[in-house]
């Protein structure tokens, strides 16, 4: 009978891939004799394949996730002017951190499953890469932020604190799936031009220069206003004085009369300020028109200019020791830019120096670091410190140490003692800093210190005095770090140390279980193949394991679209309804329980909401726009046509997802407004929300699967479908409800056992009453 089938078959026409003589890029490795064996027995296999791809993909991503997140916490220093001040600042900015390298991380797998869908049919449309994009975006929209709504405490919320950030991918997202209907569906229906192809994929760059600049404030509703409607004052604003003689006669418009005791204070207060302003000038005199602080967006107040005029007659000399004489002395208080002091009862957190160097010969030394608390000394405070690398390493440069430190009441002073490492010759000077943070006890940090009133950065140079009788490892050195790549072999060999044994170490094994067993039994392959192949994220600062992690989620993707579409063919389903169904939810649940976590964790909802919408653009801008660009440009070039695309089924999903995504956003702006949060809030409603986005999820997936199954249906019936959907939603949400109230009060009467008895009951009554009617209908 098999031999009938395949004769039959147009030598032209392309053989399913479950049946003998077909084939995917890797799969079946069995060949025509697996493709002989019982097609039940190979839809099992195929897909606990499937699920078992997915764990692999879990794991390589959080490899991946941790490369990034090596990247990205690349702090760069900088030496202001000719002082001993440093200045702190990330190299990646955040929210163009988020939109590139942490999306990428999140959504490589269907990002390398869309290309590879293009690439391996010469590129032709494929019918998993793009169906799996929007399929991804639908559980992350509906799925994730559910779940993140429901993980959140009762009685608590979480808020979005970028706004400005979260409008801009909101809208990204929205435009995203819109711009796609457009093109595939309405201009130039079924095919994908060049422009509408680079178009796709440019509007990721424009995605992350639009929301860089609204996060650094630049792009702002108050300066869109400004430029919109210039030289537009309030009557308040024009009443305020605007020179400086104006404020200096409305400062001094009455006289007070003295006592001889307050007039003597006053002038003592004034000798101080006046000390303290004049150690401050002293400090900045290198700095000129130099920011102090953090970034003028964090701290404009404070951000002061020592002007010449204020400079000159004064004798000073750019660096030095006596740089920092104001802050070792605890009785020379902090001041503000207009030389009052700050006011603090508890006291302000500072180091005695902007920085030290330490010169480092063959032996371990320890060095004691004083932090002085200034301004107020009132009851008993704290702060953390730790320390963090830049280019010396710990455990090779320096001893890695964290911990609490407190000033008990009237306390001024407290010591951090360090232990530097000894050197060896021609190794280079590196640096790290020593990070105070989360004071309590009502104590604050020096503004104007590095770090600013978010923590305070001690910059530690350690500077190699032992002499080197060849340039050759200083040179090495220089390169690549010696130091990080002996860090990163130590590392690896302990990442190969806990694949070995169960529960990551021999103690741990020891007391295992059976069950412990076979977890570790069932993840070793996937363990050791990574823990081998991979190496840590300290090798190049975390590029070395990007890129080879990258690798493995490419291969990966191949083997899952494979397994994905010998799955379809065997049990009869649709490509496409895999795609948006098996496969994005395989490939999505990893950013489930990460965003749970991070809701959980994090004091604000942008780790959870504004992951899900920046995610959900790139998703379309890259995992759609790059593969459609190639295939466009390849269609362009070699026969002068278009690249074609079936708009049909893509289309109605897209209109599906577009019209779910703006419930969901709408619910999210409601639930701000209501319950002061996008996630948390009352018990009831964090149900109720859950709920209803759930539900959206079921639908888009009820609804696409059936257009995929009635490709010929008419756009009355597509409407149609669509219009029962929305009455449909809501009869459950109130079923829902019901079941909520029913249980309320039966745990008053009859407990919540016995409300889920009588509920059971009803369900398996209510089967059975539908396959009487089903067998009478017959």
């Amino acid at each position: 009978m098999e031999t009938i089938l395949t004769t039959t078959v147009s030598p032209d026409a392309e053989v399913p891939i479950c049946q003998i003589g077909g084939s995917g890029q890797w799969l079946p490795l069995g060949g025509d004799w697996e493709q002989s064996l019982d097609k039940r027995l190979r839809g099992v296999l195929y897909f606990a394949g499937m699920i078992y791809s997915f764990l692999g993909v879990s794991i390589v991503a959080d490899m991946f996730m941790a490369a990034i997140e090596r990247l990205t916490s690349v702090q760069k220093c900088v030496r202001v002017g000719a002082t001993k001040r440093f200045r702190t600042s990330p190299v990646w900015n955040e929210t163009v951190a988020n939109l590139t390298l942490m999306a990428l991380g999140s959504s490589a797998p269907e990002i390398m499953l869309s290309l590879n869908d293009i690439v391996k049919r010469n590129f032709i449309e494929g019918k998993l890469g793009a169906s799996t994009i929007v399929g991804s975006a639908a559980f992350n929209l509906f799925v994730i932020i559910a779940v993140c709504i429901n993980a959140i405490p009762a009685g608590e919320s979480r808020q979005i604190k970028e706004t400005g950030v979260y409008a801009i991918t909101a809208f990204f997202s929205m435009f995203a799936y819109i711009w796609l209907l457009f093109i595939v569906a309405v201009n130039g229906p079924d095919e994908v031009d060049w422009v509408e192809g680079t178009l796709t994929f440019l509007y990721f760059p424009i995605l992350v220069i639009v929301s860089y600049y609204a996060d650094i404030g630049v792009l702002t509703i108050e300066n869109i206003k400004a430029k919109v409607l210039p030289n537009r004052h309030t009557s308040d604003e024009a009443d305020e004085p605007k020179t400086w003689l104006e404020r200096f006669k409305v400062d001094n418009a009455r006289e007070e009369v003295l006592d001889e005791g307050e007039r003597a204070r006053r002038e003592s207060e004034a000798k101080a300020r006046e000390a303290a302003r004049q150690a401050k000038l002293k400090e900045r005199a290198s700095i000129g028109t130099e920011q102090t602080g953090r970034c003028s967006r964090c701290c404009p107040r404070r951000q002061a200019r020592a002007s010449e005029e204020e400079l000159e007659g004064l004798g000073i000399e750019e660096g030095g020791d006596e740089d920092n004489a104001y802050l070792a002395d605890p009785s020379i208080p902090l001041i503000d830019d207009e030389g009052e002091p700050l006011r603090n009862e508890y006291g302000i957190l500072t180091f005695a120096s902007h920085s030290i160097t330490i010169p480092v010969e063959n032996e371990d030394i320890e060095i004691p670091v004083k932090v002085i608390r200034k301004n107020g000394t009132e009851g008993k405070v704290t702060c953390q410190y730790r320390m963090e690398q830049l280019t010396a390493i710990p455990g090779f440069d320096y001893e890695d140490d964290e911990g609490e430190l407190q000033f008990r009441d009237g306390v001024q002073t407290a010591e951090i003692d360090l232990l530097i490492l000894k050197k060896k010759a021609g190794e280079r000077s590196d640096r790290f800093q020593l990070v105070l943070e989360d004071p309590t006890g009502g104590a604050e940090f020096n503004p104007d210190f590095d770090g600013g009133e978010e923590c305070q950065r001690l910059t530690i140079t350690l500077i190699n005095d032992i002499p080197s009788s060849t340039g050759l490892i200083s040179m090495m050195d220089k390169l690549c770090n010696l130091d990080e790549m002996r860090q990163g072999t130590q590392i690896w060999k302990e990442q190969i140390k806990e694949m070995i044994y169960v529960g990551g170490s021999k103690d741990e094994q020891d007391n295992a279980g059976c069950l412990a067993w076979m977890n570790h039994l069932i993840w070793l392959p996937w363990t050791s193949t990574f823990a081998l192949l991979t190496p840590p994220p300290a090798y190049l600062g975390g590029w070395v394991c990007f890129v080879v992690a990258l690798g493995h989620i490419a291969w990966l993707t191949i083997i899952v679209g494979d397994l994905a579409e010998l799955f379809g063919c065997v049990v009869g389903i649709e490509d496409n309804i895999t795609a948006i169904s098996f496969v994005a939810l395989g490939t999505s649940v990893p950013d489930l329980f990460a965003s749970m976590t991070a809701a959980k964790q994090d004091e604000y909802a942008d780790a959870s909401i504004v992951n899900v919408t920046g995610s959900n653009s790139v998703n379309v801008f890259l995992g759609i726009g790059l593969p459609w660009m190639l295939a466009a440009f390849y269609h362009k070039i070699n026969t002068g046509t278009n690249f074609e695309v079936t708009s049909g089924d893509l289309g109605f999903s897209v209109i599906v997802f577009s019209t779910g995504a703006t419930v969901t956003l709408t619910v999210i702006q409601i639930r701000r407004i209501k319950f002061g949060g996008e996630l948390g809030g009352p018990v009831d409603a964090k149900a109720y929300s859950s709920a209803l986005l759930i539900l959206m999820w079921l639908t888009y997936i009820g609804l696409s699967t059936w257009k995929f199954q009635n490709k010929d249906a008419s756009l009355d019936q597509q409407i149609m479908m669509l219009g029962i959907a929305a009455p449909g939603i809501g009869a459950l949400i109130l079923f829902f409800a019901a079941i909520r109230v029913a249980l309320k009060f039966s745990k008053e009467y009859i407990g919540e056992g016995g409300f889920w008895g009588i509920f059971a009951a009803l369900i398996i009554l209510g089967l059975r009453v539908l396959v009487l009617v089903m067998f009478q209908l017959e």
